[in-house]
């Protein structure tokens, strides 16, 4: 489950009345497995950066864990209350990290520049226009010092036609309950999930709420494609989790573009 790396006016409301929730909700995907396969892909390209801007960030944690491994970080995400728990966190736990509120389209950090910028989770999905896309290309570029990388994944097309958003979960020990529901229109590769959700805090009684979230298919050659238009100098494409290519029926690809 992604956090919001662009505005979308169908879908004002998500990733906010989650977002307290999100980190429950959150619990059981293994981030370290995650960030030490972005370790594994700095190496296998020969990069070694010291500052990270984790885009679409959401309530903070890999931009967390990235600061408790050596690396500056920044976050950046368009939920106004998922920055507001990143900033609590990460006071909390004593990290002076800077989070920013913004659409990843038309990011502006003035004059911050890092050796790295990764959004993962899907996130960049969740941009459904192509210009915005290619728009939020450009501004990692621009925000990349010479030489930096931008690591990303995304559902793929397959991914979504096979309806990979359908699941819930209603245990009985489980205080958050959710019953996600996707169609996907193969003409415009558009996929609308409808969210519910009930949790109780401990009284017994359930708070119910509801999100509608969107995403969008993207061809692997149309990203490479903007990736480079972008100026990017080079542009990798990898099967999830490993440094094979991608296959007919992958369902998560991952992009490493070098400037």
């Amino acid at each position: 489950m992604p956090a919001t790396p662009s505005s979308n006016p169908t879908t004002p409301a998500a990733f906010s009345a989650v977002a307290p929730y999100y980190d429950h909700l959150m619990s059981g995907v293994p981030y370290r497995f995650w960030i030490a396969y972005v370790e594994r892909l700095w190496k296998k390209h020969s990069l070694a950066p010291k500052s990270v801007l984790d885009l679409a960030c959401g309530t903070g944690t890999v931009t967390r864990m990235l600061a408790q491994r050596g690396y500056v970080t920044a976050g950046v995400d368009l939920s106004g209350p998922m920055i507001a728990i990143a900033r609590e966190r990460a006071t909390e736990e004593n990290f002076s990290i800077p989070f920013y509120e913004q659409d990843a389209a038309d990011m502006d950090l003035g004059v911050s520049r890092f050796d790295a910028v990764i959004s993962l989770f899907d996130s960049l999905n969740n941009i459904l226009e192509d210009d915005r896309l290619q728009s939020a290309f450009r501004r990692m570029h621009d925000h990349l010092n010479p030489g930096g990388s931008f690591i990303f994944d995304v559902n793929t097309e397959f991914a979504l036609e096979q309806g990979m958003f359908n699941q819930s979960c209603s245990r009985k020990d489980e205080p958050l309950h959710y019953r996600w529901r996707s169609r996907y229109n193969s003409e415009t590769r558009i996929c609308t999930v409808s969210m519910t959700f009930s949790y109780d805090s401990g009284t017994g009684e359930r708070e119910t709420f509801k999100e509608t979230h969107i995403q969008k298919g993207y061809a692997k050659d149309e990203i490479t494609r903007w990736l480079k238009e972008a100026g990017f100098a080079t542009v990798t494409v990898y099967d999830g989790y490993s440094t094979d290519p991608p296959r007919k029926r992958s369902d998560r690809l991952f992009y490493v573009a070098v400037k």
